[in-house]
């Protein structure tokens, strides 16, 4: 269907980095069409698909777990709810569930997606491929002679690497910041988006810090196609998708040159997002036939923080806030990692990806909008409740 006839033509001829980042009606348009509006790489199930099971807690006291000075049904409910759908699963059962769009529409992952890339790097280290502790030039020659080719795998994977591309609502609208040339390359408003990212400077010494940043993860993607000798998709799509027991295909927006945007362009059922969260639990036998992520895998992510780099920068205060309760540290991409090892990534708009190992459940939600914390603390004080 060409623009002129299409029905959302207005939302199409508006489409911009701008436009597709601030939330209201005309973004989650875009978060829930994406492959209308990016070129996109498909990630296919197979294999054999089973419902997941439902074991439903009561509605009650689920809704009325309060974090701060609000309970969690009051982002679920009302007239404009933020929250475009929730899931949380124990023992590989659906203990909850809100939809407030239709389950089975597709929604972007923002940066949620961003545990992909650190999970497959996980996979490789446990595997003996790659070794956190050498510099990204050992295993992408393409970096050598670049301000990436000396840092360690390990800085990147955590948000460490000292890299002039810090992530904020401010950096993204600066159109001087080095993250905002970056992420216009990726949608085609500027040009050479491979050069763009190989090209940023350092800021900091590597490993002194935790700064946010999605070029961290998009150099992640290049080295796993790297280490794999193969594209990104087909990694994703061979290693985790396809063994998944996934009940659609997914997308993943590609850059206009053809790189995978695994820093947040994904768009999935949210069902789909929850079997990905089982695979990090003793529950992956409720979508999947096989263990495809590794116990010590997820033991390795929540072992791999320092909490000496965590708050060193003020960019880092609204990831120490996800939760009443300090995170330890930030580790393969995750966000913030606890004491008791649970695991959390969350994504621009309010976007969510619980899991916790040792209750052996997971949440997982989509969001039109943020809220002041996302929603991480009331789910943190509700796993802690299972």
């Amino acid at each position: 269907m060409s623009s002129h006839q299409h029905p959302h033509r207005a939302y199409l001829e508006a489409f911009s980095l701008d436009s597709f980042v601030q939330p209201g009606e005309r973004a989650s348009w875009y978060w829930q069409n994406l492959a209308c509006v990016l070129p996109s790489a498909p990630l296919r199930p197979a294999g054999t698909f089973s419902p997941l099971e439902r074991e439903l807690l009561p509605r009650g006291p689920v809704l009325s777990v309060r974090c701060g000075d609000t309970r969690l049904g009051e982002h679920l409910g009302g007239l404009k709810p933020e929250v475009d759908g929730m899931m949380i699963l124990q023992h590989g059962k659906v203990v909850f569930e809100q939809h407030n769009l239709a389950p089975e529409t597709h929604h972007v992952w923002m940066s949620c997606a961003k545990s992909l890339a650190g999970v497959l790097v996980a996979m490789l280290v446990e595997e003996g491929r790659v070794d956190p502790a050498q510099p990204m030039a050992s295993y992408m020659p393409q970096t050598d002679g670049t301000a990436w080719g000396a840092i360690p795998v390990r800085d990147v994977l955590n948000m460490q690497s000292g890299i002039d591309a810090v992530e904020d609502a401010s950096s993204r609208a600066n159109g001087e910041a080095p993250i905002r040339r970056l992420l216009q390359s990726e949608f085609g408003s500027e040009p050479d988006y491979l050069n763009t990212l190989l090209g940023l400077n350092p800021l900091r010494p590597a490993g002194t810090a935790f700064q946010y940043s999605s070029a961290n993860t998009q150099m992640l993607g290049l080295l796993i196609a790297e280490v794999e000798q193969a594209s990104l998709t087909q990694v994703l799509q061979q290693r985790i998708w396809s063994k998944a027991g996934m009940s659609t295909t997914a997308n993943l927006a590609l850059t206009p040159d053809g790189y995978e945007v695994i820093h947040g362009l994904l768009s999935s059922t949210l069902e789909d997002m929850a079997r990905y969260a089982l695979l990090l639990t003793d529950s992956w036998h409720a979508t999947a036939s096989e263990r495809v992520i590794p116990a010590a895998v997820v033991q390795r992510i929540q072992q791999g923080h320092n909490p000496e780099l965590y708050q060193v920068c003020p960019s880092a205060a609204p990831f120490a806030a996800f939760a009443e309760e300090c995170a330890l540290g930030a580790s393969y991409q995750f966000d913030a990692i606890w004491a008791d090892g649970d695991l959390f990534k969350g994504g621009l708009g309010g976007q969510g990806l619980y899991i916790s190992p040792e209750r052996d459940a997971v949440a997982v939600w989509f969001s039109n909008r943020p809220t002041a914390q996302n929603l991480c603390g009331h789910v943190r004080k509700l796993m802690q409740s299972l």
